[in-house]
């Protein structure tokens, strides 16, 4: 069952495999500038948007019947080329378009000669305008 996508690396559940995601987090906040006014209480005024942020955890195991390493590069590839994706969950579009502007690897498991078992990966995207 397909629970979304980023881009072309797709979130899943079966019974065979299971690749999906955890504390997905969506980010928006704007500036505001100041204005001093003798005497009284400042005025303030919405200057501009800042670019959403999204952030969310992924644990990929080949016990989970996926690769571990085939996503994590997939996902290192898409940051160093500044590959702008789409991020789908369900049905929806989250956003527009976003860059990953930060991934974060934990390697929990490794065989014996160093195969990749597990690991935790920590992704963050910025909106893309």
């Amino acid at each position: 069952m397909t629970i979304g996508a980023l881009g072309d690396i797709g979130f899943y559940a079966s019974s065979e495999a299971m690749q999906t995601f955890d504390n997905l987090q969506h980010k928006s906040s704007v500036n505001y500038s100041e204005h001093k006014i003798h005497k009284k209480k400042p005025m303030i005024e919405l200057t501009n948007f800042n670019a959403d942020e999204v952030s969310f955890d992924m644990h990929l195991s080949v016990l989970l019947g996926g690769s571990p390493k085939t996503t994590h590069e997939a996902l290192t590839k898409m940051m160093k080329d500044g590959r702008v994706v789409t991020l789908v969950v369900g049905t929806s579009v989250i956003g527009s378009q976003w860059v990953i502007t930060d991934l974060s690897r934990t390697f929990k498991t490794l065989y014996k000669d160093g195969r990749l078992i597990s690991c935790d990966v920590s992704v963050t995207l910025k909106e893309y305008n």
